[in-house]
C-alpha cells in the first residue's frame, strides 16, 4: 500500500520520533476536542515541533490527516490479526470467543485515542470512510472464519444471519469501549475483564441456542 504521507521519508530516528509525535498529538487534540482542536497550529505546539517540520513530513493539513488514518489502520489491523489468530487456537467456541473478547477489548484500551480519531474522524470523507469499512469487513471475517471452524460451515441461512448477527453484537460491543467510558453506559461498575466475559456469554449462548421457528 502506498503510503498518503506526502515529501522526503524522513531517515533519523529523530526524524521519525519528530513525525510520531505530530500523528500522537493529532489523535489527542481530536480526542480531547474534536476536528475544531485538530489544527495545525496545535498540533506544532503539542508535538514541540515546527511548521517546516510539518509541511516537510505531510506536505499539508490533508495529507496529514491521511497518515493519521493510515497509521490508525496499519497498528491496529496488525493487533487484531494476532487476536483473531490466537483465539483460533482455543480447543472449543467458548473459550476461543472469550479470547478474543478478551484480548479485543484490551487492543481497545492499548489504542483507543488512536480509534476513536478512526471511528468519528473518517465520517465526513469518503475515502477515510471506505478505510474504515475495509477494515470492519476484514475483522468480521476473521471472526466468522473462527465461528465456521468451531461450528463447522453454515448450513441453512438462518445460521448464517445468527452469525452474523453475532459478529455485529461484538464489533458494536468494541465500538461502545472506544467511543464512551463505562460510567457513560451503565450505573453498575465492571472492569474491562467482566465486561468481555459477560458479552462472551452471551454470544455463545446466543450461537447454541436452537433457532426458534
Amino acid at each position: 500500500m502506498k503510503s498518503p504521507i506526502k515529501g522526503k521519508p524522513p531517515e533519523q530516528a529523530r526524524s521519525i520520533a519528530s513525525m510520531n509525535r505530530m500523528l500522537e498529538a493529532g489523535e489527542e487534540l481530536f480526542y480531547e476536542g474534536g476536528s475544531s482542536a485538530l489544527t495545525l497550529d496545535a498540533v506544532i505546539e503539542r508535538a514541540g515541533t515546527s511548521t517546516g517540520s510539518f509541511y516537510a513530513r505531510f506536505g499539508d493539513m490533508r495529507g496529514f490527516l491521511d497518515a493519521m488514518h493510515l497509521r490508525v489502520l496499519e497498528q491496529v489491523s496488525v493487533e487484531v490479526l494476532e487476536v483473531i489468530a490466537s483465539a483460533s487456537k482455543q480447543p472449543d467456541l467458548e473459550s476461543g470467543i472469550r479470547k478474543i473478547c478478551i484480548d479485543g477489548f484490551k487492543v481497545v484500551s492499548r489504542n483507543r485515542t488512536s480509534l476513536y480519531f478512526f471511528a468519528v474522524g473518517n465520517s465526513s470523507d469518503p475515502h477515510w470512510r471506505a478505510m474504515g469499512t475495509s477494515f470492519n469487513l476484514g475483522m468480521s471475517d476473521g471472526i466468522l472464519q473462527l465461528l465456521e471452524f468451531h461450528l463447522s460451515k453454515a448450513k441453512s441461512v438462518v445460521e448464517k444471519r445468527r452469525r452474523d448477527s453475532a459478529v455485529r453484537m461484538m464489533i458494536a460491543a468494541t465500538f461502545q469501549q472506544i467511543m464512551h467510558d463505562q460510567n457513560e453506559i451503565s450505573r453498575i461498575k465492571v472492569n474491562e475483564k467482566e465486561s468481555a466475559l459477560a458479552l462472551a456469554d452471551m454470544v455463545c449462548l446466543y450461537l447454541r441456542e436452537t433457532p426458534s421457528k
